[in-house]
């Protein structure tokens, strides 16, 4: 069984691009209003075009191209990243492409968001109108809507340094935005600080650059700007870095064999080696450096002074409440990339179960039918239900999500949970469902297994929005496996 990975959008979110470099890349970012700062840029920005090579620990694997030139009173914003990505063994090639109508005071009119790797694709776009931003997102043939208000009107992708160069902000100070991220439509705070100058060598080179420093849930991103405010050099997670080339050798290729798997560089090495995960009932685990983000208590989880305890579900026999908390039935409800209520995932039931089966039986057949039928196949992408059901592949991110989606067309409420599973002697970030019957049941149709083998250490309940908490503690995390028990 190969292993299968959490999509950080981390990805690119790290796992989705692996790092937080390009989820800064991604996303677009929104200024939070505070009194003690203006709204606008204190200095006009320059136009610009400029390349970088996007590193590995050194080695090339892709590269950035990024364009802002000024329209009357408008700028136009283009930026495309081209990048090959290592997953479980496999190398692929990673597509982003944003573009941008900003106001002059760099605050976005309308954007268009396109990635793309292997088969899979995902579009983004979307206009602000009266305080809000009107998203369109999903399959082309299939948009999802989504309105969200806005208290103050976002900054564009890439557009982070140059707000933190324009304000002038000094050394040692430190600013405060939010992020919106278009593949996971969340808003999250980040901070900015502007550290002390630097000289750095650069192409020959050595420049004078002001080096500024983001913070987000813990993840450190830096970018060093030289003196006309263009980005130069930028580092993040996972050995990521990017440093300011010319057109030539950006389009050069990639250094070959240099990307690394980055899978296996965030899992985790176990204490001892477990034969049969599947077989046990209980798992205790020292589990230090989670945070506060993470949630580690609750159902089939226990987490007191570090320790961790895992049991596996035990059968009751369902009473079946005839009327659920508003906080469990509002997981029968579609998103827009678990489309529950499309005539697509409908139909598909028709395929998987009878209509006289017990909701277990629902719940069982639905998850075998997802093992059977999805191709066990390393993907980057931006999950979504309609399209893996289209393409019947992907790695434990689209396997979760179509499970959902099938789920809560059933009836059953269900969503994502997310955090490490063991696999030959290390625990891989995983994702995987839970489904509520009475009580919370996880189910992992990667392994076909329901219940999920203790082995599963939930982090994050929640779509990919809440995913995002994972960042918090990916290389941070220690963990001893104390007792297991298959009693």
């Amino acid at each position: 069984m190969k292993k299968m990975k959490w999509n950080i959008i981390l990805a690119i979110l790290a796992c989705l691009a692996f790092s937080f470099l390009l989820l800064i890349r991604m996303n677009f970012f929104q200024e939070k209003h505070e009194k003690t700062h203006t709204s606008h840029f204190s200095k006009p920005l320059l136009t610009q075009d400029s390349w970088m090579n996007i590193l590995q620990n050194d080695k090339k694997i892709g590269y950035l191209h990024r364009s802002l030139s000024k329209n009357n009173d408008q700028y136009l914003f283009n930026e495309k990243v081209l990048m090959e990505i290592n997953s479980m063994g496999v190398t692929q090639a990673l597509k982003i492409m944003t573009e941008g109508h900003l106001n002059s005071d760099m605050t976005l009119l309308s954007f268009n968001f396109n990635l793309s790797s292997s088969i899979f694709n995902f579009d983004a776009k979307g206009h602000v109108v009266d305080k809000k931003l009107i998203l369109l997102t999903g399959l082309p043939d299939a948009p999802e809507k989504i309105e969200i208000p806005l208290k103050d009107i976002p900054l564009m992708s890439g557009s982070l340094y140059d707000a933190a160069f324009y304000h002038d902000m000094e050394s040692n100070s430190s600013r405060n935005f939010n992020i919106f991220d278009p593949s996971t439509m969340s808003i999250r705070p980040i901070k900015i600080t502007r550290e002390p100058d630097e000289i750095i060598p650069m192409m020959g080179k050595r420049v004078l650059s002001k080096k500024y420093c983001a913070d987000f849930m813990g993840a450190k991103h830096c970018a060093w700007l030289d003196k006309s405010g263009l980005v130069i050099k930028e580092t993040g997670m996972l050995g990521l870095s990017m440093e300011k080339t010319n057109r030539e050798d950006a389009l050069r290729g990639m250094d070959h064999g240099a990307s690394l798997d980055v899978t296996e560089i965030a899992s985790i090495a176990s204490n001892i080696k477990i034969d049969q995960p599947d077989k046990l009932n209980k798992i205790t685990i020292k589990l230090t450096g989670a945070g506060t983000e993470l949630f580690l208590n609750g159902d089939r989880q226990r987490y007191q002074n570090h320790i961790l305890t895992v049991e596996r579900e035990k059968k009751q026999t369902p009473r079946l409440e005839k009327k659920l908390p508003d906080e469990i039935s509002v997981l029968l409800k579609p998103s827009p990339l678990i489309q529950s209520e499309d005539p697509q995932i409908k139909d598909a039931l028709k395929r998987i179960f009878h209509p006289s089966d017990s909701t277990e039986q629902k719940a069982r057949k639905i998850v075998d039918w997802v093992y059977r039928n999805i191709e066990k196949k390393p993907t980057l992408s931006v999950p979504n239900a309609l399209e893996v059901l289209k393409n019947k592949s992907g790695d434990c991110n689209e396997h979760t999500v179509l499970t959902v989606a099938l789920l809560r067309a059933a009836g059953i409420p269900a969503t994502s949970e997310a955090g490490l599973v063991y696999l030959r002697g290390r625990f891989y970030y995983h994702a995987w469902c839970v489904f509520y019957l009475d009580q919370w049941i996880t189910a992992d149709a990667v392994f076909n297994q329901l219940p999920a083998d203790v082995t599963h250490i939930r982090f994050i309940r929640g779509e990919t929005d809440k995913q995002l908490n994972l960042i918090s503690v990916i290389g941070k995390i220690n963990l001893e496996v104390l007792t297991i028990n298959n009693d």
